[in-house]
């Protein structure tokens, strides 16, 4: 069965513009969070692009596999533990791609860290609110994954109630 995984892993890492580890160094590695739990996963995969998304997608379904997307891993609770493959997405997906200063709106790349994006977005008179403990490292992905929040929640809202409708903020 493991030689039948790993020859499975390989195709998929020639169909991945990013990343793909499957070894038992990069598994152990990513077998934590910031949280006291911890699962190996199968592999842990780099995506450089939304195709690269799509083809881990279709991996997993045609394998009945799970991904586990990630971040930083600042969480306490484990969301980004588990037993399928770990998307990594801190590594190439953190651009800061278009930024409206009327429309008072932002779209990044999920690895996009948060003080980073209040950085670039303060010559603009904007700012990104919730101000989680984590912030220097917290990724955008993450925080919308997490509904972070913030001591200042009732000012500022949570993640999500700041991402607009279309899901692409």
């Amino acid at each position: 069965m493991k030689d039948i995984l790993n020859t499975s892993f390989e195709s998929l890492a020639r169909d991945l513009q990013g990343d793909l580890f499957f070894d038992s160094m990069m598994r152990k590695i990513y077998a934590t969070d910031a949280s006291s739990y911890r699962e190996i996963p199968q592999a842990v995969a780099y995506p450089k692009s939304v195709e690269d998304i799509k083809v881990l997608i279709k991996f997993a379904r045609e394998n009945h596999t799970s991904l586990i997307p990630r971040a930083a891993g600042t969480s306490l609770a484990g969301q980004v533990v588990g037993a399928g493959i770990v998307v990594d997405v801190s590594k190439y997906m953190t651009e800061i791609l278009e930024v409206d200063e009327n429309e008072k709106w932002v779209r990044t790349q999920p690895g996009v860290i948060r003080d980073v994006l209040n950085m670039h977005l303060k010559p603009y008179g904007l700012l990104f609110g919730p101000e989680t403990s984590t912030a220097s490292r917290a990724m955008i992905g993450g925080m919308i994954g997490n509904n972070s929040c913030g001591s200042n929640s009732l000012v500022f809202g949570s993640t999500r109630s700041l991402v607009g409708d279309q899901g692409n903020s």
